[in-house]
């Protein structure tokens, strides 16, 4: 048993703390929002990661399996949704953070749908549904462990990139340098999305 902790909360680390959408989307939140504003996306988000996780190993894998066009839709919908999200990023003007934190707070929910379509959340739910599936009779509590702990992992990870967009944010004063910013994150963003539905 802890051997399987050790290396899922190792797959979770390394999923969870690598650049893709949810930690561009962190990023920019926490340049506009700061990070304790953007903590309810951070909650949402790792929650939602974790639910497809459980969803995928409790059986979604196994059906997705028998036909393989209709597991590449969510990927390729999401794709297209998140370079929606990144064309509107690109255009976002400067936002003064201190007037608009109270409104970020009502966002926990938009971090857990946003996992619904995020590729790289489909892959990594598929993947560790794969590599990790249980041996023995206990499925339901052996999933329910991989996504606590994926939980688990997945918080800070994000809450990270939350941190490195408040920092940013504080260097970057004027709404010419914040526009830069939400600029270089959007093409972040396209390019994480379409890297982890072409990978």
């Amino acid at each position: 048993m802890s051997s399987l902790v050790l290396s899922f909360s190792l797959f979770a680390l390394i999923a969870s703390a690598t650049p893709g959408p949810t930690n561009v989307l962190a990023l920019s939140n926490g340049s506009r929002f700061g990070t304790l504003g953007t903590l309810p996306f951070v909650i949402g988000a790792s929650f939602g990661a974790s639910a497809i996780l459980l969803l995928t190993a409790s059986g979604l894998t196994a059906a997705l399996q028998g036909y393989p066009l209709l597991s590449r839709l969510p990927a390729w919908l999401g794709t297209l949704w998140l370079s929606w999200m990144a064309w509107k990023l690109y255009q976002a003007p400067a936002i003064d953070r201190e007037a608009h934190c109270a409104k970020a707070q009502a966002r926990w929910y938009q971090g857990a749908l946003m996992q619904l379509v995020n590729p790289k959340t489909w892959i990594m739910a598929l993947t560790a549904s794969s590599l990790f599936a249980p041996v023995d009779s206990s499925a339901l509590s052996h999933n329910l462990l991989l996504a606590l702990i994926f939980f688990v992992v997945t918080l800070p990870c994000i809450a990270a990139w939350a941190w490195l967009g408040e920092g940013s944010g504080r260097l970057l004063r004027t709404e010419a340098q914040q526009q830069q910013l939400n600029r270089v994150l959007a093409v972040l963003l396209v390019v994480s999305v379409w890297f982890a539905l072409l990978s």
